[in-house]
């Protein structure tokens, strides 16, 4: 049983990294589609200030990269937070003119991420429920034997 978990778990952490970086990806794609026009400067420019504009948009997310691969119950949930911003920031520019396409990839792998943290986080959640109603029913019990001895 304790294998067939821990699998579980692998698994879940290799789709987590995935999607991470599924979106990092994203991000850096979406700024060739969404930053300067292809025909406005030579080609090495153009190419240079796309890495720039994807470099600046995934600034953020670089703070997460031990998160990605390490993942810890606290950081993933800080991940998510961001996550949502991302999501945000690719619905904007879904309805921009000339961005459909960005957007979509954006909030498409945004949204992914987002299912990939929630699935991780959600066997703790379970623990920490179970663990808070193994603390209520222990201090309930001390409660109902202390009530005991003064009578």
């Amino acid at each position: 049983m304790a294998t067939a978990e821990k699998d579980n778990t692998i698994n879940l952490n290799r789709q987590l990294k995935l999607a991470y970086w599924l979106l990092m990806i994203a991000l850096y794609a979406g700024a060739f589609l969404y930053g300067p026009d292809y025909g406005s400067m030579p080609l090495g420019e153009w190419i240079a200030s796309c890495i720039v504009v994807g470099l600046f948009s995934s600034i953020p997310l670089f703070c997460f990269v031990a998160v990605a691969h390490k993942p810890q119950p606290g950081s993933v949930s800080w991940l998510s937070f961001l996550i949502l911003a991302y999501l945000m920031f690719g619905i904007v520019l879904m309805f921009k003119p000339g961005d459909l396409i960005a957007g979509l990839a954006i909030t498409g792998t945004t949204l992914n991420a987002f299912v990939q943290i929630i699935v991780w986080l959600r066997p703790f959640k379970k623990a920490a429920k179970a663990k808070k109603a193994r603390e209520e029913a222990i201090a309930q019990r001390q409660a109902q034997a202390a009530k005991e001895q003064q009578l």
